[in-house]
């Protein structure tokens, strides 16, 4: 495989740049507190254009969002880069971004959901590293724990800011073994519904033995069902290692015993694959989000409920 980019490490007093490539503003006070909430890190921010306004059920039409994200990207003065939150409309940008441009300039850039169009865009055309993880909206803005924002923040600082491993994160729930084994590769995935959509186009990244990742907001046993069946079909868990599940969220249609319902359902469609598989990790569209950094080579253990992270997603 191509050697992957990372991007540099961010610092106190560096700016990061805040985009909107997909859904507008639904809580302008959550929005808010995330950019009180940065600032109280240490950060300046630069608002990109597109943040306050309204089109559709986006921003802005897809050139000015590409166009905004680019000129992030390309701004010597932006260290990193925290997308709004998702939505649905990220996939129409993604033919509009120089891969090549953004190559050449290497940032973080973090967003989850429907950002994880973006995620595995960047991994793929850019061969770039970036995080499935903490966005404005959701991350930084309405966090209601502080144990979990602690949690949160702790592990984003982590990541962005040291060149070292993080080595083994910490559990901030219970994580499952769902099936016991070892697992080394880079990670890969994000919200099934796109990781499904993406898995044999041009915006999948070429990652063999890779460590897949998902999550999902609604627990839609025969939409997941449907998912899985894509994945198979498309050769995906021929060509990984290990298995990572996040947080699986109730539709009101789905009892309280989804989410064994959804474990069944997984070890039963990857049964003959035989990986190890850890369920019920500390990220999804629910608060706790351990950063998980696209193309990173981790190791895990599902017996011993171990995720380690083998280098570090930045470099100085």
């Amino acid at each position: 495989m191509v050697e992957l980019i990372k991007p540099r490490k961010l610092s106190r007093g560096d700016t990061i740049g805040i985009v909107a490539p997909s859904m507008h503003i639904d809580d302008s006070d959550a929005v808010e507190n995330g950019i009180a909430k940065l600032k109280e890190l240490g950060f300046n921010l630069e608002i990109g254009p597109n943040l306050y306004k309204k089109f559709e059920n986006t921003t802005a039409p897809a050139q000015e969002r590409a166009q905004e994200i680019m000129d992030m990207f390309v701004n010597p003065k932006i260290k990193a880069i925290v997308c709004l939150y998702g939505g649905g409309r990220s996939s129409d940008v993604l033919g509009l971004l120089d891969y090549d441009l953004i190559a050449r300039n290497p940032k973080i850039f973090s967003g989850m959901s429907d950002i994880t169009h973006f995620n595995l865009a960047l991994l793929a055309k850019a061969k770039m590293i970036s995080m499935h993880g903490l966005d404005l909206r959701w991350g930084f803005g309405t966090v209601r724990n502080k144990q979990t924002a602690k949690y949160n923040i702790d592990l984003f600082m982590s990541c962005c800011t040291t060149t070292e491993p993080l080595g083994i994160i910490p559990m901030h729930s219970q994580w499952e073994c769902w099936r016991p084994g070892q697992a080394k590769g880079r990670l890969v995935g994000g919200y099934i519904g796109i990781v499904a959509k993406l898995s044999m186009g041009e915006y999948w990244p070429t990652l063999d033995n890779g460590v897949l990742f998902w999550e999902t907001p609604n627990c839609d046993i025969s939409r997941i069902e449907g998912d899985l069946s894509v994945l198979e079909s498309n050769g995906i868990f021929e060509k990984i290692s290990g298995l990572l599940i996040g947080h699986i969220g109730m539709s009101s249609a789905d009892s309280e015993n989804a989410n064994p319902n959804v474990k069944q359902l997984v070890l039963e469609v990857t049964e003959k694959y035989g990986f190890p598989i850890l369920g019920r990790l500390d990220f999804g569209h629910q608060e706790p989000m351990m950063p998980l950094p696209e193309g990173l080579l981790v190791r895990m253990d599902a017996e011993k409920r171990e995720l380690e992270y083998l280098e570090s997603m930045v470099v100085e």
